[in-house]
């Protein structure tokens, strides 16, 4: 009998150990998980201050250059990314408001911010293309329930740590576009701002004839600004400069020698690879001989580039004439 009473309290006595042990256990494992998801939760909020700082200069159209506009969004979308990945990589057993919450905004404010950019750039690249304000709505939409996650999440997070006396990471106040009431109405100032942007941001298409000079170089040039040539053979060294801000390839060049007599005297056509964004190439013709005591003139076509708007410096044209012998 009192064998049977010790071992029955030898079970008690092992069974409160082993719950008091098994109740460590998880307090230690929650402990450790919600320690896990504060880190995470202050990563985040680190990449989206950052991010969103940055989606405030995106959002000013100010003077920007195409590359760097797109750099600047890269690098949003890059963060807001990084902080999605970090949130689905925590403890998926840690069941928290603040976690759902927090979830919610990193998902809501990369999708804004994906369909944002790929919107802004279409935009840009078309700015005719029909229903674009809607996508830019659907993004800001997007983007202020990831504000209102987050604010929300904010809240919890910073309540709970004051009643059970937790020490929090550093978790910053962010937002993107804020309790928006009218996502049409921001994205239709949005397309406006963009479009008024004067800092290069649009695809501008524009190829020129800058200038041309006669090789060698004229002996004189006549009140009507004809050149005076040497007799020798004649060629013309043309200078053309791509005025947009995109690189053109395969440029086709026309060059036209005709007489005073309306007779065509000599043809060219040439084929350029490329010229760059703001940069100027020499291109040189052929030298050719032409009859003396006769007026001529070189005329001169930049084939025009697909959605080229300015086609009028694409035409050039020079004269010149050899002394009469004698």
């Amino acid at each position: 009998m009192r064998n049977g009473i010790k071992y029955f309290l030898l079970i008690v006595v092992v069974s409160i150990i082993s719950t008091a042990a098994f109740q460590y256990y998880q307090n230690f494992t929650s402990a450790r998980a919600y320690n896990n998801f504060l880190d995470s939760s202050g990563l985040i909020s680190a990449l989206h201050y950052e991010a969103s700082d940055e989606f405030k200069n995106v959002l000013d159209f100010s003077e920007i250059s195409r590359e760097e506009f797109e750099n600047k969004l890269n690098k949003i979308v890059s963060n807001s990314k990084e902080a999605y990945e970090i949130i689905n990589n925590t403890e998926s057993s840690l069941t928290l408001k603040e976690k759902e919450l927090l979830s919610l905004a990193t998902s809501y404010w990369l999708q804004g911010l994906e369909l944002f950019e790929v919107s802004i750039i279409t935009l840009i690249d078309n700015p005719n293309s029909e229903k674009i304000q809607q996508s830019i709505a659907q993004s800001i939409s997007d983007l202020s329930i990831g504000d209102r996650s987050y604010s929300e999440f904010l809240f919890l997070i910073k309540q709970n740590a004051i009643m059970e006396g937790i020490f929090l990471p550093v978790l910053y106040d962010i937002e993107y576009v804020g309790l928006e009431d009218n996502s049409f109405r921001f994205a239709d100032l949005l397309v406006e701002k963009a479009k008024s942007s004067t800092g290069g941001l649009f695809l501008v298409r524009n190829l020129a004839i800058s200038g041309a000079e006669f090789k060698p170089a004229p002996i004189a040039i006549t009140e009507e600004e004809y050149s005076v040539l040497l007799n020798d053979k004649t060629e013309l060294q043309i200078v053309l400069t791509n005025e947009g801000n995109v690189a053109a390839y395969d440029v086709v060049i026309l060059i036209l020698v005709t007489d005073e007599y309306g007779e065509t005297i000599y043809e060219e056509q040439s084929k350029i690879n490329s010229i760059g964004p703001q940069e100027s190439r020499i291109f040189y013709s052929d030298a050719i001989n032409i009859e003396p005591g006769v007026l001529h003139e070189w005329f001169i076509k930049l084939e025009e580039v697909e959605k080229e708007e300015n086609l009028n410096d694409n035409l050039f044209s020079v004269f010149g004439f050899i002394p009469p012998e004698g």
